[in-house]
């Protein structure tokens, strides 16, 4: 089922000038050589086609995802580029991943031997990566002598290639430098004179690559937030350039009507005019990814009005006091810029008491995606 709904009038409009800077001053900053976008969950909900088609016009060679579902997806649009799954996957599918040229990360000896056996007679060869725990303690290995063994593993293994290793940092956006260079300490003992080298090694995300790139020598960065023009530090770091957000998130007005002072509005009927004025109704609602909790958040209104939404968020639909009446037609903003006017996603993030990063998630694949020079 498509879950795209091109005939409402409620989209995500998404940058190509904003993702083309985002990248290349990031890739700047780190001298980097290559720029691995990281698209997991839908392009961080900003659209997966759209932003994969962004990232490769803007520069990016090579593709990071959570899971072999969205590499799938990848190589099912035509990209041919390498693709990388950073989060842990079966073994049983190693064959899947190996007839579609995609990387996948294992963290155990036995895993590693699961995967070659179900690759056992078949020809193909599965472009392997092995993390490597330097103190997020979440996946990789942990132990030098593990990790020696599942190299060794890997590397007598003839359907096997060993591609990369790599780390992740748990304090790259904070100012929180004594943990970074102890997982630097870490990774450094961890993979010190290896049996065998891989061909590749990345470890900055967008944290790194932002306040710490002198701290590491990257040939790749993995780029996700700061993809889309978003800091996930603030208020807690600044940032060093500027980042353009990607993303504007637009309806049209369906209903417009004059609204009486004392008029109630919405759910509840707890929402009571001020003053005489309008009410208008646009088709974004909290199943689209709008928070629920997004009553008195400013909406900014193409005749150059500054509304407020009252009355409640609902499931399909929310209301906009204003003062002057508003045509049927007329364009709404709720993230984005209208003329010197501007409410971004951290202005909601704070009106709503939300983590940025939480709320950049949350757009609905309903909302149509349209790129925008």
């Amino acid at each position: 089922m498509n879950y795209n709904a091109p005939h409402r009038h409620a989209v995500i409009e998404l940058s190509q000038s904003a993702v083309v800077h985002n990248l290349k001053v990031i890739k700047e900053n780190t001298h980097a050589k290559e720029i691995m976008a990281v698209l997991k969950a839908n392009a961080f909900s900003h659209g997966l086609p759209e932003m994969a088609s962004l990232s490769i016009t803007a520069g990016a060679t090579r593709f990071g995802m959570a899971m072999l579902d969205e590499a799938l997806i990848l190589r099912d649009l035509g990209y041919i580029q390498p693709i990388d799954v950073l989060g842990l996957t079966d073994p049983r599918y190693a064959r899947l991943a190996a007839e579609r040229n995609i990387t996948l990360a294992f963290s155990t000896k036995e895993s590693i031997k699961a995967a070659a056996e179900q690759l056992a007679g078949t020809g193909l060869t599965l472009k392997v990566s092995l993390p490597v725990d330097t103190g997020l303690n979440r996946i990789g290995f942990k132990s030098r002598e593990d990790l020696v063994a599942a190299i060794q593993e890997v590397s007598a293994q003839d359907t096997l290639i060993f591609q990369s290793m790599w780390t992740h940092f748990a304090t790259a956006d904070t100012p929180n430098v004594g943990y970074v260079d102890f997982q630097i300490s870490e990774w450094q003992r961890l993979t010190h004179d290896l049996p065998v080298e891989p061909n590749e090694k990345h470890f900055a995300n967008t944290g790194i690559a932002t306040w710490y790139p002198k701290k590491i020598n990257t040939d790749i960065v993995r780029l996700g937030i700061g993809l889309f023009g978003i800091n996930g530090s603030v208020p807690i770091m600044s940032m060093p350039f500027e980042l353009i957000p990607a993303l504007s998130l637009k309806a049209k007005v369906v209903n417009s009507k004059p609204l009486k002072k004392g008029d109630a509005v919405g759910y509840g009927a707890e929402y009571h005019a001020p003053n005489d004025g309008y009410l208008i109704t646009i088709p974004i609602g909290h199943s689209d990814g709008y928070p629920f909790n997004g009553s008195g958040m400013r909406a900014l209104v193409a005749d150059g009005q500054i509304g407020h939404i009252v009355g409640g968020v609902a499931m399909d639909q929310s209301m906009i006091f204003v003062t002057n009446p508003v045509a049927v037609g007329t364009t709404v903003t709720l993230i984005g810029r209208v003329g010197d006017q501007s409410i971004t996603m951290q202005d909601l993030a704070e009106h709503t008491q939300s983590s940025i990063v939480a709320l950049m998630n949350d757009f609905a694949p309903r909302l149509q995606r349209i790129i925008v020079s």
